[in-house]
């Protein structure tokens, strides 16, 4: 099966292969093998013989595989190899790009059929709120495949171009869909805070290439403003109508006097007093608008992890899936400590009065 090369200048390639014997049962066993190889980008050279190139990660998803075959009763292994006998690299490599052009058709289909109905419905004005964000829902959905089968892309097939266009016509067909803000919708209280109430299930826009003072934002309208946000990022010269903006030239929230934009959000919405967000807030302001103002000692690292993630995730949305999780950390930490800080200043108060009453 393996053909060991002495002269490695003879082949460009190394594979990963698993092979692979499954039993009868449980019956939904070769279903299961079968699917989490797609997912991983894996094709078949012959009858339960898979193939991936020959890097960490694709040797690291075939041993998972194994072992989960080798728990179930069946058998595996795993092998590295210079060359398939009975496959030249190329033809490898052609398969990889044929099944990756099936899975990119498909999902430009999707995407086309997406964009016809949205238009066809906004034409006819059909198109409710709950339909439009079932579209968006679907765009969504859409758009995390398209990435997943991009990952997989490990040969540049053709069909990747024509799935990136298709998914802009569908992302245009929505922004075009979309109707004009209210202007009520933005009328402060009477203690000049804004009403959450007024801003749930909105449509949030913002400059793409994400950085701090976006990220911050966009994480902290959808953990304490708007319940059910949807982020949409455009460059300098697009709009979105009906969407609120953020962080950007013209926007609705942004810098205002000495404050970032998420300080402005905090101020407009009354979210000052909650421990936590005030101490994140500063780390902020310290990145983005490098004055040193709170001289926070966090905001030098927070500013390298940043950097790290937007280098190697070239997606904004991506980005902010991730920074989230690190924003709800430093919120977590923050809210514990004040809240240590204010239960040992409680403490301090009342030995201050017993002492009195002794």
């Amino acid at each position: 099966m393996l053909q060991t090369r002495q002269a490695r200048n003879a082949s460009t390639h190394d594979w990963i292969l698993l092979i692979h014997q499954l039993p009868p049962k449980p019956t939904n066993l070769r279903v299961r093998i079968w699917r989490k190889l797609q997912k991983l980008g894996a094709v078949a050279i012959k009858n339960s013989v898979y193939v991936l190139p020959a890097n960490e990660k694709t040797n690291e998803d075939f041993q998972w595989l194994k072992q989960e075959i080798d728990s179930a009763g069946g058998e595996a292994a795993v092998f590295r190899a210079g060359s398939v006998e009975g496959a030249t690299d190329d033809e490898i490599i052609g398969t990889f790009r044929k099944a990756r052009d099936e899975e990119f058709a498909a999902i430009t289909a999707e995407f086309d059929g997406l964009t016809g109905r949205i238009r066809e419905q906004s034409r006819a004005k059909h198109l409710s709120p709950a339909r439009l964000a079932a579209h968006e829902t679907e765009l969504d959905r859409l758009h995390g495949e398209l990435e997943r089968v991009i990952a997989n892309d490990f040969f540049e097939a053709k069909g990747r171009a024509a799935a990136l266009t298709a998914y802009d016509r569908s992302q245009k067909a929505i922004r075009l869909s979309q109707t004009p803000a209210t202007k009520a919708s933005s009328a402060p209280t009477k203690s000049g805070v804004l009403s959450i109430a007024d801003f749930q299930n909105r449509r949030w826009v913002t400059r793409r290439n994400l950085h701090i003072d976006r990220l911050a934002s966009a994480w902290l309208i959808s953990e304490f403003i708007d319940k059910r946000p949807r982020f949409y990022f455009v460059g300098d010269d697009e709009t979105i109508e009906g969407a609120i903006s953020f962080d950007m030239f013209g926007a609705e929230f942004t810098h205002q006097g000495e404050d970032c934009t998420f300080e402005t959000l905090l101020k407009r919405f009354g979210l000052t007093d909650i421990s936590g967000l005030l101490e994140l807030a500063q780390i902020v302001h310290d990145i983005d608008l490098k004055d040193d103002k709170f001289n926070r000692l966090e905001a030098v690292g927070l500013n390298v992890i940043i950097n790290g993630l937007s280098e190697s995730l070239h997606d904004d949305r991506k980005l902010l899936q991730q920074c989230g999780a690190i924003f709800d950390g430093l919120f977590t930490l923050f809210g514990k400590q004040a809240g240590k800080k204010e239960s040992q200043g409680n403490k301090r108060v009342r030995s201050r009065k017993a002492s009195r009453k002794k």
